[in-house]
């Protein structure tokens, strides 16, 4: 893996496998690399993410599980943000984001962006994303 550069680390309170496993079907080009499961070392979580290695849409994140009492809470002071270069793509991924989701705001036009909008989505993860206006 490269170094030297930023990496989205997620955290759940028990919910990191079916969260990485809905945004990996959810974004294009995106695929999950592997799962590591807690063991017995933590009775707690046993059977529940110890690290998810994944990418979407090309990049890489990771994440991991915390036991309820233990999960930071979700805010959407901090958001992924990413610009689709196809309607088709922003629109699926609105949809499925916003589908169980809280949808703060948008799809709205936003100059230079025909679409913008930010969901936090049934996981407590908040995105931007946004469609650019194609220039004639």
């Amino acid at each position: 893996m490269k170094q030297d550069r930023p990496i989205s680390f997620l955290s759940f309170p028990g919910t990191a496998e079916k969260a990485v496993n809905f945004y990996v079907e959810t974004f294009p080009n995106s695929k999950l690399n592997h799962f590591t499961y807690y063991n017995r070392d933590e009775p707690d979580l046993i059977g529940k993410i110890l690290n998810a290695d994944f990418t979407l849409m090309g990049v890489p994140f990771y994440a991991l599980d915390f036991t309820e009492a233990q999960a930071p809470v979700a805010s959407w002071q901090t958001s992924q943000y990413i610009e689709f270069s196809k309607i088709q793509d922003f629109d699926h991924v609105f949809y499925r984001l916003s589908e169980k989701g809280n949808v703060l705001m948008g799809p709205d036009p936003m100059t230079p962006f025909d679409k913008v909008a930010w969901i936090t989505d049934q996981f407590g993860i908040t995105w931007q994303i946004l469609h650019r206006a194609e220039q004639n």
